[in-house]
């Protein structure tokens, strides 16, 4: 008895020695791939509604203090880009810009591209480190990939009045891009 106890007991602790073990790490979210994703819906929902404007109601404003239809993506161009720059110490693309006048159709369009495209870069750059890095926002610590989904939220809310523009002026806005 003693010998088999002795037999498994070697057997058992041979076994251990030689097995390995198998660490499963659960993978990482990609935040970079989900945000890229996202923003090429908001980019095409976007540009949509730029399109839909015509050029000569893009300094069209309902009330005096309201901001004009151009308004609205210049300054969420600047916001964004502001925010990204400053937040994670980037060279900033708006750094030296003056808005000193409303622009046309093309020129708010180019600003838009030049707000997506900073974006983008921006994302590219960032390690998955990197973006779950904390950073401060507001009275808050949020992991860095959090500063893509307030950017974005803010471009909704400029969106939204851009769509109340498009229907004061008779145009009927073409479908949401849903998710």
């Amino acid at each position: 008895m003693k010998t088999i106890l002795s037999i498994l007991g070697l057997a058992c602790f041979m076994a251990s020695c030689t097995s390995t073990v198998v660490e499963e790490k659960t993978p990482a979210f990609d935040h970079a791939s989900a945000i890229l994703q996202s923003l090429e819906k908001s980019m095409a929902y976007t540009y949509a509604i730029l399109d839909q404007m015509p050029d000569s109601l893009y300094s069209y404003k309902p009330t005096p203090e309201l901001m004009t239809f151009s308004e609205h993506y210049v300054h969420n161009a600047i916001f964004t880009s502001n925010q990204l720059a400053n937040r994670l110490n980037l060279e900033n693309p708006y750094k030296d810009f003056k808005r000193d006048r409303d622009f046309n159709k093309e020129e708010t369009i180019a600003e838009v591209d030049r707000m997506y495209a900073f974006m983008i870069q921006t994302l590219e750059t960032l390690t998955p480190e990197e973006l779950e890095k904390e950073i401060e926002f507001g009275k808050e610590s949020i992991p860095t990939w959090r500063l893509f989904n307030i950017v974005e939220n803010h471009n909704n809310h400029h969106r939204g009045y851009s769509l109340v523009y498009l229907r004061m002026n008779g145009i009927v806005p073409k479908g949401y891009f849903g998710w």
